[in-house]
């Protein structure tokens, strides 16, 4: 037996069959209608939010709605499963949304305003112009394109405080406040936060949450950067974000794509920059966009990059190649970079090239039959990297990182012995990259590193990175801190023998260790073993000493 209708008056004062209604209730009802007989998949729980901007408790905002849908008979819905239909639903989530109602349920509902029946644009201009519903449901006032109730008027009315916020990330992430070192919540995470919080629509919300989700991952935060995309992808999993938005679809694959290379699952990410590129709507927008390219580039050499050093030694013809399309996916990143306007997509990738030269030089990856001397692909890598600072000191990119400084000084060392340190005296004989000779290298570059700003000796620019850091002018994160500390330790002994400001650095270096993933433990572990005998035990001590909770060494 059919139910009866329902007659839902939507001016004051609000009724439903003639009894009185919460505005709430209504509104959401309205909402949730409008979107079924627009084709639309539900209204978004941030609509909700973004509706009611002062409620105390959004739960509490639903669970009354959902007491009088009950008591009015009308089965609204919510969550991404409508198999079960609406009496088959936990309402554990339910705040959450999506909220739907299915068309059958709502043609029994009759909508009036002052009694007369209201249409698709009466019912669009009661729920307000953030949905969008709303937007394909009529013109709304008169159907003048500047009128109120015009969805593009509309738009420009609503509150600017979501761009607002999401401004302040970005200057954030640029000037590296709340980003390097896993900090993201002292900055860049909380402007986000809040721009998700004033977000007018899913897309605002999603592109916020895919910005906190490469921010976190840029302070190597990785459950928190995993965290964010996991909400961006019950976003867009919903249907609600316009798929017409190709770039933003292709820069959310690239995302996920630096998720699964971020957590070391390389073929994993190989393949989600290959599904993006067979993409026959994606395509355009790689082959098109040069900001998109420039990601996509950027990440394969990433990940061929990480391919090579991991294959070198079980598959060294295969490291080869994936060391070769390395330097060539960096090389057209480059390009990219400089097309797209983007002087921070350069001066990352001007970085990676300079490391990746030298690294794969090194390691015979590339020019196996040394047609180069170890000096000139020294000083090739020093342009790269000079050229990626000069664009960090000049344009202020680059966030605070010490990668550079540390990249520099680790291939001027790159000749020198990699392990075995042995007595004090042999390890200062050795020879590495002079600094004058690098400035001469860097030229026209060289003026981040000129002496006039203090740099006379590559330890001393080591200190000075150090010391911007212990006077909290940047903030870095213990990886970055723990390289910079063992290359201020290699050039401090070489330049200097075994101070005490030497074992105080190293001993540092030592009690950070902790700090680290087991793999960059290991590396370290290793490393300490290029410096003279008596460094290497002082470290060991150290080391011993922050297992045991205890303080180090005293000198």
């Amino acid at each position: 037996m059919p139910q009866p209708s329902l007659t839902i008056e939507l001016s004051t004062p609000f009724r439903v069959n003639g009894e009185p209604a919460r505005y709430q209730s209504l509104w959401l009802l309205a909402a949730v209608c409008l979107a079924a007989r627009n084709g639309a998949t539900g209204v978004p729980a941030v609509q909700l939010r973004t509706r009611f901007p002062d409620a105390a408790n959004i739960r509490m905002l639903v669970s009354r709605a959902f007491a009088d849908f009950a008591r009015w008979d009308i089965p609204v819905g919510w969550g991404l499963d409508r198999s079960q239909g609406a009496a088959g639903l936990n309402p554990a989530h339910r705040s959450r949304g999506p909220f739907w109602i299915t068309p059958a349920a709502s043609k029994r509902l009759r909508f009036t305003v002052d009694g007369r029946r209201a249409g698709d644009a009466a019912l669009a201009r009661f729920v307000g112009p953030a949905t969008g519903a709303a937007r394909r449901a009529g013109k709304g006032g008169d159907g003048n394109p500047g009128s109120p109730g015009n969805p593009a008027v509309d738009y420009v009315m609503r509150d600017i405080s979501y761009w607002s916020h999401l401004t302040q990330a970005m200057r954030g992430m640029q000037d590296g406040v709340g980003v390097a070192g896993g900090s993201a919540s002292n900055g860049v995470a909380n402007a986000l936060r809040a721009a998700q919080r004033c977000a007018t629509d899913d897309f605002q919300h999603a592109f916020a949450l895919l910005k906190e989700s490469l921010a976190w991952r840029r302070g190597d935060d990785l459950a928190r950067s995993r965290a964010a995309l996991q909400r961006f992808d019950r976003i867009v999993g919903t249907g609600t974000v316009d798929t017409a938005l190709p770039t933003f679809a292709a820069m959310a694959r690239v995302v996920r794509a630096w998720e699964r290379y971020a957590g070391n699952q390389m073929e994993a990410a190989q393949a989600e920059l290959e599904s993006l590129a067979a993409d026959p709507a994606l395509q355009p927008v790689v082959r098109y966009n040069p900001r998109v390219r420039f990601e996509t580039l950027n990440l394969g050499a990433l990940i061929h990059k990480t391919v090579a050093i991991r294959d070198m030694a079980t598959q060294p013809e295969a490291a080869r190649q994936a060391a070769e399309a390395a330097v060539a996916g960096f090389s057209g990143a480059l390009q990219a970079a400089y097309e797209a306007d983007s002087v921070d997509a350069a001066q990352h990738v001007a970085a990676n090239l300079g490391l990746c030269l030298w690294l794969f030089w090194n390691h015979a990856l590339i020019d196996p039959a040394r047609r180069w001397p170890a000096g000139q692909v020294q000083r090739q890598s020093v342009r790269w990297l000079g050229l990626s600072e000069w664009i960090c000191d000049r344009f202020g990119a680059g966030g605070g990182s010490a990668w550079n400084i540390i990249f520099l000084l680790r291939i001027a060392r790159g000749n020198c012995a990699q392990d075995g340190g042995g007595t004090l005296k042999a390890f200062r004989a050795q020879r590495p990259l002079l600094l004058d000779e690098a400035v001469d290298a860097l030229r026209p570059f060289h003026a981040p590193f000129a002496r006039a700003k203090g740099f006379i000796s590559w330890s001393s620019l080591a200190a000075f990175a150090l010391d911007e850091h212990d006077a909290g002018h940047v903030h870095y994160g213990a990886l970055q801190l723990a390289n910079l500390l063992l290359e201020a330790s290699w050039f401090h002994t070489f330049e200097h023998g075994d101070t005490p400001a030497a074992f105080a650095t190293v001993e540092r270096l030592a009690g950070l260790l902790g700090k680290l993933r087991p793999a960059e433990r290991r590396f370290f572990h290793a490393a300490i073993t290029a410096l003279p005998r008596e460094l290497q035990l002082a470290a060991a001590e150290a080391m011993r000493a922050a297992r045991r909770g205890g303080p180090g060494p005293l000198r």
